[in-house]
């Protein structure tokens, strides 16, 4: 008999769920179809929407609203103490977070609960240039051995999209 591989279920970055609302083809306005589709994968528990995440969303009017619409619906995911506390080590070893802006943060959130979880990480980052400077999702990813993803239509199949 031949062993299945596990499905992996994927953490979606900030970037993603922005990308996807802004780009035309997807958006929220134009296209209910997707975005029906969208929610029931995450109804379904084919991805995951942390709280970090969605509270990370500004300017966007029409996808706060959808973040709001799913956090009343109970589909989006906590971050629990013991992520947020393995998110501090993460950056102490390798550090991500912008010391003045405070910019990424929520990416050593993601790298933590997907981790703690076996989760993947679908995020559109790029990993660092030549070593040098903060680190990024990616180069973290590889690091701890966490799945990844960057491209949507490897996303999109993996949740049950064709």
């Amino acid at each position: 008999m031949v062993a299945v591989p596990a499905k992996t279920i994927y953490l979606l970055d900030t970037n993603v769920l922005i990308g996807l609302s802004l780009w035309k083809p997807m958006s929220l306005q134009l296209n209910d179809i997707f975005w029906a589709e969208f929610t029931k994968a995450l109804e379904q528990g084919n991805w995951i929407l942390l709280d970090v995440v969605a509270d990370e969303v500004k300017f966007d009017a029409e996808l706060i609203a959808w973040c709001k619409e799913q956090k009343k619906n109970k589909l989006i995911t906590e971050l629990d103490d013991d992520s947020r506390d393995r998110a501090v080590e993460i950056n102490k070893l390798y550090p991500m977070i912008d010391q003045t802006t405070f910019k990424s943060e929520v990416d050593t959130f993601i790298i933590a609960y997907a981790e703690a979880n076996s989760f993947g990480i679908f995020s559109r980052e790029s990993p660092r240039v030549g070593g040098v400077g903060l680190y990024k999702i990616p180069d973290v990813c590889d690091v701890l051995h966490i799945k990844r993803l960057s491209k949507p239509k490897a996303f999109l199949k993996e949740i049950g999209f064709n």
